[in-house]
């Protein structure tokens, strides 16, 4: 059985009053949304990938999805007793044309079946969508050498956006002016920093000093982040990858140890979707307190209303909680609310995406 186990690893927002935005939009009948993805321009092609640079230390593999001429040939990618897997066209010819470059990044021991619907979806619109599993943070490459450079997260879809461009077959596809990122959870945080945030290692000491342990500080202190003056300083870093013009953060966590002069210098629009719930992470710490920090004119800030946390990750099917909570217990959280009601979700977020996107 596929599942992912996400559940136990997984200034104040007064300000981003002005910025915030709750969406309610009413369900969409099961009849008009077949009649809207009949009515789809592209199919939703796909392909693995491995990229072979010269971080041979740092081995990268994942996939791409990409839009194909024929938009009625697709089929599920796989099978799963807990998820609805995403239509596909696997190794299918690409569509003639240049498209727009979004790239990818999953959250704590996540992999990229977790956005693996938005790659679909967003294929299917005109995207080629680019995913890898970041090496020590991922479900499958858990390591804790890895997962204390966390430097190396951007880096990746830094590395992943050269291959593409110069190394790969849908390279003549790309349209070079169009490069996006964006990121759930600690992907969240990761394409912020691929933007231009800078991790702040005097603000994470002291933040992580104070009473009460918070969830940033339990998973950066269990991978030994920042422990050493060497890694400070690598994490301090500028990953900023010029290439990339806008940023969407999905429930981002890691808010309150970027700089804030940072976040207050960001230079190119961010997407800040926030989850209503907070049933993961502390919106007024994370979400709301990164749109307040972010310049007014580049951000916009969405908070999903009865949204969560794993509404940016795949539609469960209608057995899977009951599956989770006897096979992986604690995991069933990841499919609460997780059938219509996700479904929903997504396409709220599709819409808002696209129009950012497409600004």
């Amino acid at each position: 059985m596929q599942t992912y186990s996400t559940a136990a690893r997984c200034r104040a927002g007064l300000a981003a009053v002005a910025l915030f935005l709750t969406i309610g939009l009413p369900l969409l009948s099961a009849a008009h949304a077949r009649a809207e993805e009949a009515s789809l321009p592209y199919g939703p092609g796909t392909a693995r990938i491995e990229i072979a640079d010269a971080r041979t230390d740092r081995p990268l593999s994942g996939r791409v999805w990409y839009p194909t001429a024929t938009p009625e040939v697709h089929q599920p990618l796989g099978t799963s007793k807990v998820w609805q897997m995403p239509d596909a066209d696997p190794e299918a010819a690409p569509a003639k044309g240049v498209f727009p470059l979004l790239v990818v990044s999953h959250g704590t021991y996540g992999n990229t079946r977790n956005q693996a619907w938005l790659g679909s979806a967003l294929s299917r619109r005109g995207f080629i969508v680019a995913m890898v599993d970041h090496p020590g943070t991922s479900t499958f490459l858990r390591d804790p050498d890895q997962a204390r450079q966390l430097w190396d997260r951007p880096v990746d879809l830094s590395r992943l956006i050269t291959w593409l461009l110069e190394a790969s077959e849908l390279g003549d596809r790309i349209d070079r002016k169009r490069i996006y990122a964006a990121g759930h959870s600690l992907g969240g945080f990761t394409v912020a920093v691929l933007g231009g945030a800078r991790f702040d290692s005097r603000r994470y000491r002291s933040i992580c000093s104070e009473a009460g342990l918070k969830k940033v500080c339990a998973v950066f202190s269990g991978w030994s982040v920042s422990e050493t003056k060497e890694d400070s300083a690598a994490m301090e870093v500028s990953r900023k990858d010029p290439r990339v013009t806008r940023i969407v953060s999905l429930d981002l966590g890691g808010t309150e140890v970027l700089s804030p002069k940072s976040l207050e210098d960001f230079d190119v629009p961010v997407l800040v979707f926030g989850a209503e719930r907070g049933d993961m992470v502390d919106q007024n710490l994370e979400s709301r307190a990164l749109a307040a920090a972010l310049p007014a004119s580049r951000v916009r800030h969405v908070e999903l209303a009865d949204g969560g946390h794993f509404d940016f990750m795949g539609r469960c099917k209608p057995e899977g909680y009951e599956l989770l909570k006897v096979h992986e217990p604690g995991d069933e959280m990841v499919c609460v609310k997780g059938t219509e009601e996700r479904e929903a979700q997504h396409r709220r977020i599709l819409d808002e995406m696209i129009d950012f996107l497409q600004d």
